[in-house]
């Protein structure tokens, strides 16, 4: 049985390759060759979170494929979407 660590990885690896995918989606609207890269991307990740057991190592890597693809396609968009540093994730320094 995951542990709730191994949950919590799982949720944020879905969330994180759910906002990267609608991003890269509004990008890539008009290449045909780019979306199915991009679906393939996704339906990796989800077949990896969706596996019995989950395969966590597996989808990361996808996620970090779009990461990739986001940093080079789209580095100076100002609407990107980043993973936050440390002190703006912590709500305590706020």
């Amino acid at each position: 049985m995951a542990g709730l660590y191994e949950i919590w990885q799982q949720a944020e690896v879905s969330r994180r390759g759910d906002v990267l995918s609608g991003f890269i989606a509004m990008g890539v609207a008009g290449d045909d060759d780019a979306r199915r890269r991009l679906a393939q991307l996704v339906a990796g990740a989800d077949a990896a979170l969706s596996a019995s057991p989950p395969e966590s190592g597996v989808a990361t890597e996808y996620l970090d494929e779009l990461v990739g693809w986001a940093d080079t396609e789209w580095a100076d968009h100002p609407y990107r979407p980043v993973e936050a540093r440390p002190d703006e994730a912590d709500p305590a320094d706020a």
